[in-house]
């Protein structure tokens, strides 16, 4: 199993490059056009904050065990979504990378208004369980974009269905793997991460 999986790492790691550069875009469109125009970053806050502030509540609100259980399932079932809907040409896990990335880049710009250094603090907030959760949701990305992309050319010497076959085999191989990185990360950010922003701030 273990052997499968890295054999799907190295046959996806030009997959995996794109979906990294789709996300790091989305941060430099998101933080550029901050800088351009400040007044997009109240429309946002409306919008993408409320969304992370009530996640936040429904996961920090009671035990650390059922916060960890919520934010695994909602991590999971994003990642289900951008892999399998990746059929519909590959939009969803593209229109996600993006969205990911801008999301960080606002983040990024809100603590630079606020006269905050963004760097040590989305370090110590995002990088503890960062290490687990971004290699599972690049890798969802980059099978998605793959399905996607097959469903219109579909591999060398193969038809359209084995093509997808192929792939869909490939999300199966990986599926275990990436519900544990999602597992482990939904844990660090629940028990780890906010002490470790305590303990720098």
């Amino acid at each position: 199993m273990v052997n499968r999986f890295a054999a799907v790492i190295k046959e996806n790691r030009s997959w995996l490059l794109l979906a990294v550069l789709f996300f790091i875009g989305g941060f430099i469109l998101s933080y550029a056009a901050l800088q351009q125009d400040p007044e997009i970053l109240k429309m946002l806050e409306e919008s993408f904050l409320t969304v992370l502030e009530e996640l936040g509540e429904n996961v920090f609100s009671g035990s650390q065990f059922a916060g960890t259980v919520i934010l695994f399932f909602h991590n999971l079932m994003s990642v289900l979504y951008v892999m399998y809907l990746g059929i519909i040409v590959g939009l969803p896990p593209l229109f996600s990378a993006l969205a990911n990335g801008s999301a960080l880049g606002l983040l990024a710009f809100k603590f630079s208004e606020s006269g905050i250094s963004p760097l040590p603090f989305m370090a110590a907030g995002i990088l503890p369980h960062g290490i687990f959760e971004l290699p599972a949701f690049f890798l969802a990305v980059a099978l998605g974009l793959k399905l996607g992309y097959h469903l219109i050319f579909p591999l060398p010497g193969l038809s359209r269905f084995t093509s997808l076959r192929a792939v869909f085999s490939e999300i199966g191989t990986s599926l275990p793997f990436i519900i544990l990185l999602l597992l482990i990360a939904a844990a660090v950010e629940v028990f780890i991460t906010p002490f470790v922003i305590s303990l720098l701030f």
